[in-house]
């Protein structure tokens, strides 16, 4: 186990969420692919790109109870292994997608090239912002400011997270089954419960009246999830 290589860790809870946006929020390394945004809404302070429109993402997980290792990370000599970061002028920011499971990392304390383990508990994502010679680069930063969680990785399990996504008062699914969708607002109160048969892809709008925060419990297959919505 091997300590980080780079920056203090940064944990200032008053970051703005204007600055990066991790979707969907909450997510865990069984989320399935994530996207990344930065300066969606202007904000650079993290790491001012300078006008370039190729960054990266170096990217590890803490894998132990230790939050100051990272125990699967990229490979920082090697720009390849990174995630590209790559402004979009259609939308007018930086996006990134990518699947944390399903990545190959440098495994320590061995640096071997490997993929994470069925089983592995991940603790936390975490992640600094880099150009492409790494002459700049922001303080390490941490998913959980982001929505990150805790999870044990699981590829062999129906996971309704990697199947289901939400939207402005919406849910799509992805793949069919027999799910079971139940909303509640903020106050604990449900809006809306229904058994949903699904064969295709599927968006499905709750029709809420009132803009707001919402919780979307989903149970399908002997699995459960609880997703955040915004309705706006």
């Amino acid at each position: 186990m091997k300590t980080k290589l780079l920056c203090l860790l940064l944990l200032v809870c008053g970051i703005s969420q204007a600055q990066i946006e991790l979707v969907p929020n909450p997510c865990d390394i069984n989320s399935g692919t994530l996207t990344f945004k930065y300066g969606e809404f202007g904000d650079y302070s993290v790491f001012d790109p300078l006008s370039d429109p190729n960054l990266y993402l170096y990217t590890g997980l803490q894998t132990d109870a230790d939050p100051m290792t990272w125990d699967y990370h990229d490979d920082f000599s090697d720009v390849s292994t990174m995630i590209p970061l790559t402004f979009d002028s259609g939308l007018g920011y930086y996006v990134a997608t990518f699947n944390p499971a399903t990545r190959t990392y440098l495994e320590e304390p061995n640096l071997n090239t490997t993929t994470i383990p069925n089983g592995t508990e991940v603790f936390d994502w975490y992640f600094l912002i880099t150009n492409s010679d790494q002459s700049r680069q922001s303080a390490d930063l941490q998913g959980s400011a982001y929505g990150f969680g805790s999870a044990v990785l699981s590829v062999d399990s129906f996971k309704i997270s990697n199947n289901v996504s939400v939207g402005n008062g919406t849910i799509t699914f992805n793949s069919p089954a027999q799910y079971e969708v139940s909303v509640y607002d903020l106050l604990g109160k449900r809006v809306f419960n229904k058994t949903l048969n699904i064969t295709s892809q599927t968006t499905f709008d709750f029709q809420l009246r009132n803009t707001g925060v919402y919780l979307v419990k989903i149970l399908a297959e002997n699995s459960s999830t609880t997703l955040k919505m915004l309705r706006y």
